[in-house]
C-alpha cells in the first residue's frame, strides 16, 4: 500500500506540474517525456536483452518521417499515422534484427552504428521524400473529438498518458515471462539457451519492441514540433539516448525514466554558466559512469536496502 501511495502522489505531482512552469520549462519538460519513451524502447533491446543498439535515434526519425508524410502529403489523420508508425518501424527493427542474430557486442555495436549512419544518410539526401535538409513542415497537432491539440499545455498531457503507457507496458513486460527470457539471455546467453529458450526469437523480440517504441517516440515527436530535419536523427542523438539508459540504470524501468529526464533538464539548468556548463555536464556524465555502475536507478537501489537492513537490524536488537 506504501509504494502505492508513493506512485500516486509521484502521479498527481507530475500532473499538476504543467499549470504552474513557464512555456519554456513546459516544452523541456515534453521534449523529456519524448526521450522517456525513446529510452523505455532501448531499454528493452540493452537494458533487458543485453543486446546493443547504437540505432534508437534512427528508429526515432523512421517513425517522425512516417508520421509527418502521411498527414501532411497524404492527409491521413494522426490516429492512423502514429500505428503505422509504430507498425513500419517495428518491421524495420525485424529487418536489422535478422541478419544481425549471430553477432554480439562490439561487432552488434558496429552493424547498428552502420545502420544508424545509413538511415542519417538516407533522411538527409533522399530529397523527393524526405525534402532533405530543408525537412518537413507544417505537420499537424492530433485532435480528440474535434479538438485540436494546438496549446503546448494541452499536448503535454496528451504525451503524459502516452508515456505512462509505455511506462506500464515496460513494467509489465519486466515482470512477464518474456522479460525474465531476456534477463536470462542478458546475464548468460549460453544458459539461457541450455535450457531450452530460442534465443533468436527472444533477440529479434527485443529489437522489435525497441524499434517500435523508438517509432511511437518519432510519431509524438513530429506531431509535437511540427517540423524535423535530419539534424536530430544522427549517431550524436543515439548516444545521447544511450547515455541516459546508462546513468538512469540500464535494465531498470525508472532509471529509464530518470536518465531521459536527467539529461534533458541538466543542461538547461546549467546554460547560466555559459560555456562552462558543458564541462560541468560531462565531468558529472563521466562520474556517474565510472563510480556509479549500476546508474542512478541502482544507486538508489543500494542506499533503501541499506536502510531497511538497518531498521530489520535495530528492529530485532529493540525485540530482543
Amino acid at each position: 500500500m506504501r509504494k502505492y501511495g508513493i506512485a500516486i502522489g509521484i502521479l498527481v505531482l507530475v500532473g499538476l506540474l504543467p499549470l504552474f512552469v513557464s512555456n519554456y520549462v513546459l516544452s523541456v519538460l515534453t521534449l523529456g517525456g519524448i526521450y522517456v519513451v525513446l529510452v523505455l524502447g532501448l531499454n528493452m533491446c540493452l537494458g533487458f536483452s543485453g543486446q546493443i543498439s547504437a540505432a534508437q535515434a534512427a528508429f526515432w526519425g523512421i517513425g517522425s518521417y512516417t508520421s509527418a508524410l502521411l498527414t501532411t502529403e497524404f492527409g491521413i489523420s494522426f490516429w492512423l499515422a502514429f500505428p503505422t508508425a509504430i507498425i513500419l518501424t517495428g518491421i524495420v527493427g525485424l529487418g536489422l534484427a535478422l541478419p544481425t542474430l549471430k553477432l554480439k557486442g562490439f561487432y552488434l555495436a558496429m552493424a547498428t552504428i552502420g545502420f544508424q549512419q545509413i538511415a542519417t544518410m538516407v533522411f538527409a539526401n533522399w530529397r523527393q521524400v524526405t525534402k532533405g535538409v530543408d525537412g518537413i513542415v507544417g505537420i499537424p497537432r492530433p485532435s480528440i473529438a474535434g479538438f485540436t491539440l494546438k496549446s503546448d499545455l494541452s499536448f503535454s498531457y496528451f504525451l503524459l498518458g502516452w508515456a505512462l503507457i509505455a511506462i506500464l507496458f515496460s513494467l509489465r513486460l519486466e515482470k512477464s515471462k518474456l522479460g525474465l527470457a531476456m534477463k536470462a539471455l542478458r546475464d548468460n546467453s549460453l544458459a539461457a539457451e541450455t535450457m531450452g529458450m530460442d534465443v533468436n526469437k527472444i533477440k529479434i523480440i527485443s529489437f522489435v519492441l525497441s524499434a517500435a517504441l523508438g517509432g511511437a517516440a518519432g510519431s509524438l515527436y513530429a506531431h509535437y514540433a511540427g517540423y524535423i530535419s535530419p539534424d536530430l536523427f544522427n549517431f550524436n542523438t543515439s548516444t545521447l539516448i544511450i547515455s541516459m539508459l546508462i546513468i538512469g540504470g540500464s535494465g531498470s524501468v525508472a532509471g529509464s525514466v530518470v536518465g531521459a529526464m536527467l539529461l534533458i533538464i541538466l543542461p538547461e539548468a546549467l546554460r547560466f554558466m555559459n560555456n562552462y556548463y558543458m564541462v560541468i555536464y560531462g565531468l558529472g556524465t563521466v562520474l556517474i559512469v565510472v563510480f556509479v555502475p549500476g546508474g542512478l536507478a541502482g544507486l538508489t537501489s543500494r542506499i533503501m536496502n541499506k536502510l531497511l537492513t538497518k531498521r530489520q537490524i535495530s528492529g530485532g536488537g529493540a525485540a530482543k
